[in-house]
């Protein structure tokens, strides 16, 4: 039997991804890995870089974080609602982040898939350069 829809739901296709604005408003509190993760592959071909770092927290001092950069335009979904979007001075001035690598979205992608986690990834969990070259994406593994 098929199951109706209300008015009040959203009709969307299995497995659609979220849009932008459906991420901006999700709870991501303690979980700023898979929020970065979840923006930069949204919204692939975008040129979103996901960055993992170390910031300046106000309640514990430094906190091993992630985010998301597109040029001066800075994402950071585990900020509260609506305090999620920055330039990236105000972010930098803000957080003064500590940046321990940069992944481009399909980096970011293999990563999760090979690790089965949203990071941060250590040494061992990177792609070997020789694959990365063998696909032509050698430039994807420097930070």
């Amino acid at each position: 039997m098929k199951r109706k829809t209300t008015t009040n739901q959203k009709k969307r296709k299995p497995f659609q991804p979220d849009t932008s604005e459906d991420l901006l408003r999700q709870d991501w509190a303690g979980d700023c890995y898979r929020a970065a993760y979840s923006w930069a592959s949204a919204l692939k071909g975008q040129g979103w870089t996901v960055v993992h770092g170390i910031v300046l927290n106000a309640q514990v001092g430094q906190l091993k974080h992630a985010w998301c950069e597109r040029g001066e335009a800075v994402v950071d979904l585990a900020m509260p609602v609506g305090m999620r979007e920055f330039t990236r001075e105000e972010y930098y001035r803000v957080l003064e982040p500590e940046i321990t690598k940069r992944y481009p979205t399909d980096l970011a992608v293999m990563l999760f898939l090979r690790n089965r986690h949203y990071g941060p990834w250590d040494e061992s969990e990177q792609l070997p350069e020789s694959l990365l070259a063998e696909l032509g994406m050698e430039h994807l593994g420097s930070s």
